[in-house]
């Protein structure tokens, strides 16, 4: 992914970075080797972003990586157990990416200062993205935009939020699937296939006319209801 003068992001991270403002202040929560913040410092796409992760060895590799690619003056590194350590100014626009979505919500929760209509937040949890989006829908948040990708074998959802008050009812159906289903794209297919398989497999848990059985099977029903042919999706 790093070799030559400029390199190319996977697709998950691509959808991550199609989401990010032009000219605008970033921060990468749980950044890693650093492979957003320095793809969009090369391509002029940021006025400057902060790299931060909790952990000192991935720190070390995207500090490598920054100076590899000479864009000390665009991108910095902060220690930090997700925004605790960061500064306001220097957050505009905001990527957690890679990690639960419980954990998401967790690092959202603790930063009063995200409550600000200008800032965008751009989420893309691995696992349990319906807790994401629900506590979204009750704190708040209004989920802008969110698309699918595939990457690999996978399919990853990146949602494009902003604060503005106001809490929402989130339904079952919105829960698991979120706006999906109106993107019509082969990459939410996948997702929402993906998403069937799962809830099929947790129902196997719950007996038929318990609350929770009954609430999966309705979600179930409306994705089979849905006119997606889930080409690819074992």
């Amino acid at each position: 992914m790093m070799k030559g003068t400029m390199f190319s992001l996977d697709e998950r991270l691509a959808l991550c970075a199609s989401f990010v403002r032009n000219d605008t202040r970033l921060v990468d929560v749980g950044t890693d080797h650093a492979y957003l913040p320095i793809w969009l410092a090369l391509n002029g796409r940021i006025r400057s972003a902060v790299a931060c992760d909790v952990r000192v060895g991935p720190l070390e590799n995207a500090a490598a990586n920054i100076r590899s690619y000479h864009v000390e003056h665009i991108v910095s590194i902060v220690l930090s157990d997700g925004l605790n350590n960061i500064d306001p100014d220097a957050a505009l626009d905001i990527v957690v990416a890679g990690m639960g979505g419980e954990l998401i919500a967790d690092i959202i929760t603790r930063q009063q200062w995200l409550c600000d209509t200008r800032r965008r937040l751009i989420l893309q949890p691995m696992t349990k993205a319906e807790s994401l989006r629900f506590f979204l829908c009750s704190s708040g948040f209004q989920i802008i935009q969110e698309k699918a990708c595939v990457s690999g074998k996978k399919s990853y959802s990146v949602m494009m939020c902003e604060y503005d008050g106001q809490k929402r009812d989130c339904t079952d159906i919105f829960r698991y699937i979120g706006d999906l289903e109106n993107e019509h794209s082969y990459e939410a297919e996948r997702y929402i296939g993906t998403v069937k398989e799962k809830l099929q497999k947790k129902l196997r848990a719950y007996r038929p006319g318990d609350d929770e059985h009954t609430r999966l099977l309705s979600v179930i029903s409306h994705i089979e209801s849905l006119p997606f042919s889930f080409i690819g999706v074992k």
